[in-house]
C-alpha cells in the first residue's frame, strides 16, 4: 500500500517538473519569436535609408524599390493584425529576396560601392541577417526540442490533464 502511494507521489512531481520545463520552453520559444521579429523589422527598416543613399546612382530607382516598399507595407499591416510567425517569416523570406535583388543591382554600380554610408548601410543589413539567422537556428532546435517532448506528453496519461500542443516548424 505504501510502495503504491509513494509510486503516485514520484509520478506526480516527475509530472509536474515535465509540464513546467515544457511551459518554460513554450516561454523561450515565444521570446525568441519576438526577438526574430524585432530583428527582421530592424533590418527591413533599414531600406528607406538604402533608397536615398542609392538613388544619385541609379536610373529608375522607385521601380527598383517598388517590391520592397509592397512588402514592407504588407508587414506592416501584418504586426498590426497579429499575423502568425509562418505568415511573418513568408513575408520577410521575400523581402531579404528582394534585398539581395538590390545589392545585384547595386554591385553594378561602382560609384556607389565606394560611397561610405551604403558601406556602412550594407554592413548593418549583413551583420543583422547573420544575427537573425543565428536566433533561427537557436528556435529550429527548441521548436525540435519541444515539439519531441510534446510527443512523449502525448503518449502519457498527462495530456489529459495539460492540453499543450505541438508548434510548427520553419
Amino acid at each position: 500500500m505504501n510502495l503504491i502511494i509513494v509510486i503516485r507521489i514520484v509520478f506526480l512531481i516527475i509530472s509536474s517538473a515535465f509540464i513546467a520545463f515544457l511551459y518554460m520552453l513554450e516561454n523561450k520559444i515565444n521570446l525568441l519569436e519576438s526577438k526574430i521579429r524585432d530583428l527582421f523589422k530592424k533590418r527591413t527598416n533599414l531600406a528607406p535609408a538604402l533608397f536615398e543613399i542609392s538613388k544619385h546612382y541609379i536610373e529608375k530607382e522607385t521601380e527598383v524599390f517598388a517590391e520592397i516598399n509592397y512588402l514592407r507595407k504588407i508587414e506592416f499591416y501584418n504586426s498590426g493584425n497579429n499575423s502568425s510567425f509562418s505568415e511573418f517569416l513568408n513575408n520577410e523570406k521575400k523581402i531579404h529576396y528582394e534585398i539581395e535583388f538590390l545589392f545585384k543591382v547595386f554591385d553594378k554600380k561602382p560609384k556607389l560601392q565606394k560611397d561610405w554610408k551604403f558601406l556602412y548601410l550594407k554592413d548593418l543589413i549583413i551583420e543583422s541577417s547573420s544575427n537573425i539567422w543565428k536566433n533561427i537556428s537557436i528556435y529550429k532546435n527548441i521548436i525540435q526540442t519541444y515539439n519531441l517532448l510534446v510527443n512523449f506528453k502525448n503518449l502519457t496519461i498527462i495530456w489529459l490533464i495539460f492540453p499543450i500542443y505541438k508548434k510548427t516548424n520553419i
